[in-house]
């Protein structure tokens, strides 16, 4: 497996399994945290992110596929981690559900600007004849990750603190997107983003 596509791995791994640690508790979180918070708010709120990924993640896709290479692609795949990265830390600060609101915004587009990248350079380093494998591998990993972070998340919540979860998942994050920058790193130094060396 090229060593671009276990650094997206480890990506994604970092940073959608450090937000799984939210999903099982994020209900509880703003019964518990914002005021006026209803089942429909929470409803609203997971609406808000899921919706706005769907529709700019096509707007992102267009604009990257304009340009030959994947220079774009990097570039919206390393902003958006970025922004996905930030948002649990402003989930210490919320007080109102239009807070909330804003931020489920800011996550479905930072979820958008990564998708179309990432799909886009996964595919560019799999290899035809072992992409099942390296698809799988991928799945494999996501799920065991996803998992683990749904028991940990509620585990965590359950013996300390909302805090806790935010912060780490923050920080957990943040190394997610460090390894964008191992990608950055290959291919600008190889003078041509276009270019892919498959092994």
């Amino acid at each position: 497996m090229h060593k671009i596509l276990r650094a997206l791995i480890l990506s994604d791994l970092f940073i959608l399994g450090s937000f799984g640690l939210i999903q099982p508790i994020f209900a509880v979180f703003m019964l518990k945290n914002i005021t006026g918070t209803t089942l429909t708010a929470i409803g609203v709120a997971t609406t808000i992110q899921l919706v706005t990924k769907a529709i700019f993640q096509i707007i992102v896709g267009k604009w990257t596929d304009k340009e030959k290479g994947n220079k774009r692609e990097l570039y919206t795949l390393f902003v958006g981690s970025l922004i996905m990265s930030i948002v649990p830390f402003f989930y210490l600060l919320t007080s109102s559900l239009s807070h909330v609101y804003l931020l489920q915004f800011a996550y479905g587009l930072g979820g958008a600007l990564v998708f179309p990248g990432w799909m886009v350079i996964y595919m560019r380093y799999s290899r035809d004849e072992k992409a099942g494998y390296e698809w799988s591998v991928y799945n494999t990993v996501i799920s065991f990750g996803s998992a683990a972070a749904a028991f940990l998340g509620a585990y965590i919540a359950d013996i300390y603190s909302f805090s806790h979860i935010f912060i780490g998942v923050g920080i957990l994050s943040l190394v997610g997107a460090s390894f964008i920058v191992h990608v950055f790193r290959h291919e600008f130094t190889k003078g041509w983003v276009g270019h892919v060396n498959k092994i």
